[in-house]
């Protein structure tokens, strides 16, 4: 029964499809055949022939910068190079366009001088000036009096380069006023400063004994009593 039901219904079959051809060949319609099932798939072919190379693309943007790397290792030392050739002569430089090489300083002592002039030049120290654009500092210690017999009087010790007071700021001097009669005190004194536009070459340093300025009667006076006087001088940059 079973293969008769089988015979039967592909003997339908048969005719739907022929009925399909029928409707092609003269556009009248015939019975419509039912669609089958799809068939199983087929096994995989053999693999195609390479395809020719394509077109370059486009160079791409660069890349940003790496981080920078570590120090490497010291290098060995080099060899000793050879020995170079002796450097010209140089060329001699004077003194005025240099500075002072050293300090220049001159020290003029005496030694229980008991002066009792009242006018005059007491004490000279001379000094060699290298150069014309410095400055001369003096400075004079020792003791001063001055000595009334009953007015008022003074006495006055200044400083002179090559017989000429300092205009450059100032004079350099001291002044010493009594008006006590019998009065005879020897006071430790310093007669100091500084003086520039000096020319260059031997400068005699001098210090002087004299009238005060205008207004007082002239004093006995008296330089380096039993004791050490001196004059340093020195000559200093600007």
């Amino acid at each position: 029964m079973a293969k008769l039901l089988c015979s039967h219904i592909s003997l339908v079959c048969l005719l739907f499809c022929l009925s399909d051809v029928v409707t092609q060949l003269t556009g009248e319609t015939a019975l419509q055949c039912p669609t089958g099932r799809d068939g199983r798939d087929g096994q995989p072919g053999p693999p195609g022939l390479n395809g020719r190379d394509g077109i370059p693309g486009a160079a791409g943007r660069d890349g940003k910068d790496g981080a920078p790397g570590r120090d490497g290792a010291a290098g060995l030392n080099g060899n000793k190079g050879d020995t170079g050739l002796q450097g010209a002569a140089g060329i001699p430089v004077t003194c005025p366009p240099c500075q002072l090489s050293k300090r220049s300083i001159t020290h003029c002592t005496w030694d229980a001088y008991n002066d009792g002039r009242d006018y005059g030049v007491i004490h000279q120290c001379s000094v060699i000036k290298q150069r014309g654009q410095t400055a001369i500092l003096v400075r004079w210690t020792g003791n001063l009096r001055t000595r009334t017999t009953g007015a008022n009087t003074c006495s006055r010790w200044w400083i002179t380069f090559n017989g000429v007071e300092c205009d450059d700021p100032a004079k350099i001097d001291v002044q010493m006023y009594t008006n006590t009669a019998g009065h005879n005190f020897h006071a430790p004194s310093i007669v100091e400063g500084i003086c520039y536009n000096i020319e260059e070459g031997t400068v005699n340093v001098q210090l002087h004994v004299g009238d005060c300025r205008p207004g007082n009667e002239h004093g006995d006076a008296y330089t380096g009593w039993n004791s050490v006087s001196r004059m340093i001088i020195e000559e200093i940059e600007l």
